[in-house]
């Protein structure tokens, strides 16, 4: 019985190695590019644009109206995709401006209020696995509304407002499905690919990992593990409790986010319940820049003291330190009292006396 339960202990240790290994090999393939473009503007004149390029949560580049440029994060990022297309880009969103405006007046044509501001919001994406494509999203919205989105290459436009059902019409035709499949294949996927595939040329970091722990008065702990300023994005982080597999507990992850110096940070916790002491638990670190799992332990928890003794012995102090300063002034003062009764009479100095006599 003890080799059969041996013998399922390492198996289960081998299965966890597997599916940490086969997670870290989805996170790294899986990429996600996102443009994002908010236009202002009235019927008759567009009056702000602001693009952004999104990949993994990281904004790589942007484009202005006020000085028709785009601004790429990174010189890295620029040798990667090239100047050419990054030039085609610009171009392409200049030449843009325009249709923004007659989309705004097209879904605005009923306002009577021709002035008025309206913000135009399209959301771009997709979304790849290793070279294969998942998927591919367009999604219109105006004033904070989603007005209709396709969610598929091949898909159909679904009207989400009722007030797109016309607008469905103008973006089914053939010129706009063929324009929406080449910029999905040039300017979303071609880019992605470009950055993905020279992204080594970014200096990679290792992870640096804070490791704390707190405990509440009704007997709950709660640890957490940091880990920030480590580049590429992919990392790995679990609790482990000795040689233990399981950790039983509420565990809680903030997600891979981005820093401002484009290296990532992810914290997870752990609250274990009353009853467990807390010993012995760990942060498990896996990143392409560690060369093994880097385990960070657990702080111990702090030796508690106990007030009073502490606080009397305090009070012991202050109480010795004011009597010795009220003996020693008393001592002061009678000492000055003594001095001043045996002090003799001092005579007048000789030139008084002679100036005396000879008056």
């Amino acid at each position: 019985m003890m080799n059969w339960r041996r013998g399922r202990g390492s198996f289960s240790s081998w299965l966890l190695v597997v599916v940490l290994l086969a997670l870290r090999e989805i996170q790294t393939a899986h990429h996600k590019h996102e443009m994002k473009h908010t236009a202002v503007g009235t019927s008759r004149t567009l009056v702000d644009l602001i693009t952004v390029g999104i990949i993994d949560d990281v904004q790589w580049a942007s484009y202005y109206k006020s000085n028709h440029q785009i601004v790429v994060k990174a010189a890295w990022i620029t040798e990667a995709v090239g100047m050419n297309l990054i030039e085609e880009m610009r171009h392409l969103m200049q030449n843009h401006e325009g249709d923004f405006q007659s989309v705004i007046h097209y879904l605005t044509r009923n306002d009577t209020k021709t002035e008025r501001n309206h913000t135009l919001q399209i959301h771009f994406d997709c979304e790849l696995d290793g070279n294969i494509q998942l998927s591919s999203l367009i999604k219109y919205g105006l004033d904070g509304e989603d007005l209709i989105q396709i969610d598929k290459l091949e898909g159909h436009w679904v009207v989400l407002n009722p007030s797109a059902h016309s607008f469905k019409l103008i973006l089914e035709n053939a010129f706009s499905t063929e324009m929406r499949k080449l910029y999905n294949q040039k300017y979303c996927v071609g880019a992605m690919q470009k950055i993905l595939q020279n992204s080594s040329m970014k200096e990679n970091l290792p992870p640096e990992v804070y490791v704390s722990r707190r405990d509440f008065p009704n007997g709950t702990i709660s640890f957490s593990c940091t880990a920030t300023g480590f580049y590429p994005r992919s990392i790995l982080l679990h609790w482990k409790k000795g040689i233990e597999g399981a950790i039983w507990g509420k565990e809680s992850s903030s997600g891979t986010l981005p820093n401002s110096d484009d290296t990532f940070y992810l914290r997870i916790s752990l609250e274990i319940p009353p009853g467990d002491t807390g010993t012995g638990y760990a942060c498990v670190v896996d990143h392409s820049q560690l060369e093994t799992p880097a385990v960070y332990p657990v702080p111990e928890k702090p030796p508690q003291w106990n007030f009073w003794p502490v606080a009397l012995s305090i009070l012991l102090a202050a109480i010795l330190t004011i009597s010795c300063f009220v003996v020693f002034t008393k001592w002061m003062k009678r000492k000055s009292g003594r001095t001043s009764q045996a002090q003799p009479e001092v005579p007048f100095p000789s030139s008084v006396t002679s100036v005396t006599h000879l008056q």
